[in-house]
């Protein structure tokens, strides 16, 4: 859907650790513009948007990037009277809110790596007039004969999808199923969901109909839903509260047997997979395990360029519009969907699924029951377009192959799902729609999706930092393990964080 968020001493050892790290990892300097800059002065580095809001004297939501011990960075802000603070451990880094004489103060601080912008991230939806009584999506995406397959009927039973959105509240359709609630707002309070986005995204993923009798039944109408709310209540959620909400699943994925991630949100800052903190915490659920589904975005052509949307690795999804049926001849790319080259030359999205006139769970009380009286369908649902609710749509058809294919790797399932996806052969639509039954029922060699990818510099630092280098060898990504690797137990003060090459 759419998008409606006193210095110390220099560490004059900073350059060699730098320049042994782009030798190592055969980077060019030609390719890195702020290189230089770093190579000859100790202060940190600053976001375009910090430095734009620095220079024109207002305060500004940042993320304070440690160069070393992170205990230190917090304690030296609470000294400076900022009380109000969030650690992000993906980030190495905390949230804060600087006016402009603390930018300057700690961007010259020898413990500070990166300003980085605590951008706003919009959740995205398009509320349009109800037109059908009811949608077509599971059958588009074949999910109609892997639920009644007499043999081993597929419903997504057991399987764990957190969803990272605005919450989800109670309702019918997915009552004692949204087995744990989590807020990670730090300016909100509760777990509920007042805007009424995240209860819609729950919906197409794991609604079993209950409330309309059977029309509106989402994907995977068994499985089970984490709700890690990030919004607001306006559909806005800072960059740091979606980093953790996923370090969180990550860290509590066998707990809850979480497999998928859902993200119908996107970033409001372009910048390159390897150097943006969103690209880098949904890497490392990836890497861990977790099928990340995120939406394309709602921007139309050419705009490719924000994460988490833009990143390789995850399976972004655009938007088609079903016209109402079953058959897949009359689709259409939505004129709203997103879709182009990223700015590391990869091509998304890598799916479509259906994305306008969902019919899908409504929030009671919320702001989109209480602003779009027009779009309710009856007292229990609401009608929406966008790429946020196409994006659950391949999130329940993940969690139907995770139930037939408990083993699965994510790559691996990214890769049987383009081998098998239905093409539609229109710029924009990727591998087409992904196709639960074909998906399920394949024989072919199981490829990976991973291979030849290249993981964001953060996770690169992160790597060092777990197996003890001081500069990162050649290394073949697509046999690495990432299983030993964890953001909470990483001795940070074994690597530096400026071997990480910041982008402008």
């Amino acid at each position: 859907m759419r998008e409606p968020s006193s210095p110390r001493n220099p560490l004059s050892a900073f350059h060699r650790p730098l320049v042994a790290l782009l030798a190592a990892t055969g980077l060019a300097l030609a390719g890195l513009p702020t290189i230089p800059v770093l190579a000859t002065s100790n202060q940190a580095h600053l976001d375009r948007e910090v430095l734009k809001a620095m220079q024109a004297g207002r305060s500004i939501n940042v993320i304070v990037v440690a160069r070393g011990d992170l205990n230190v960075l917090e304690a030296d802000l609470r000294r400076s009277g900022l009380k109000r603070t969030v650690r992000v451990p993906i980030a190495h880094g905390v949230a804060v809110q600087l006016t402009p004489a603390f930018i300057d103060r700690f961007r010259a601080d020898a413990n500070v790596a990166r300003l980085i912008y605590d951008a706003p991230v919009r959740l995205t939806d398009t509320p349009f007039n109800p037109t059908a009584l009811a949608t077509a999506y599971p059958a588009v995406v074949d999910a109609l004969p892997v639920w009644s397959n007499p043999l081993a009927p597929l419903t997504g039973q057991g399987i764990g999808i957190a969803v990272i959105d605005s919450g989800v509240a109670s309702h019918p359709d997915l009552a004692n199923r949204v087995i744990v609630s989590q807020n990670f707002n730090p300016n909100v309070i509760g777990n509920d969901d007042a805007y009424g986005h995240g209860t819609a995204v729950a919906g197409i993923i794991a609604g079993n109909g209950t409330a309309g009798l059977g029309q509106y039944i989402g994907v995977a109408p068994q499985a089970n839903l984490i709700s890690l709310r990030v919004n607001d209540g306006t559909g806005g959620a800072p960059t740091s509260a979606i980093m953790n909400a996923i370090l969180w699943a990550v860290v509590n994925r066998n707990t809850y047997n979480i497999r998928v991630i859902n993200l119908s949100l996107q970033a409001s800052v372009q910048e390159s997979y390897r150097t943006s903190p969103i690209d880098a915490a949904v890497e490392y659920a990836w890497l861990k395990g977790l099928v990340v589904v995120v939406a394309a975005g709602n921007s139309g052509p050419n705009s490719a360029l924000y994460a988490p949307a833009n990143d390789p690795y995850v399976i972004t999804v655009g938007a088609t519009d079903d016209q109402g049926t079953v058959v897949t001849t009359d689709d259409t790319l939505a004129g709203f969907s997103s879709y182009g080259v990223t700015q590391d030359g990869f091509t998304k999205p890598d799916f479509v699924a259906p994305g306008r006139r969902i019919i899908t769970t409504l929030a009671p009380n919320s702001s989109f029951a209480l602003n779009y009286p027009s779009f309710l369908v009856g007292s229990q649902y609401i009608q929406l377009s966008g790429t946020s609710v196409a994006a659950p749509v391949v999130s329940g058809v993940a969690a139907l192959y995770i139930e037939s294919n408990p083993t699965v790797r994510p790559g691996q399932l990214k890769g049987v799902l383009l081998a098998t996806a239905n093409r539609l052969g229109v710029a924009g639509s990727g591998a087409g729609y992904p196709d639960a039954q074909h998906a399920i029922t394949y024989i072919g060699l199981v490829g990976n999706a991973d291979h030849g990818l290249d993981p964001n510099d953060y996770l690169k630092v992160l790597y060092m930092a777990a197996h003890s280098l001081t500069v990162l060898p050649v290394v073949s990504w697509d046999s690495v393990s990432w299983d030993s690797v964890s953001w909470d137990t990483v001795s940070w003060d074994s690597v530096s964080w400026d071997a990480v090459s910041w982008s402008n």
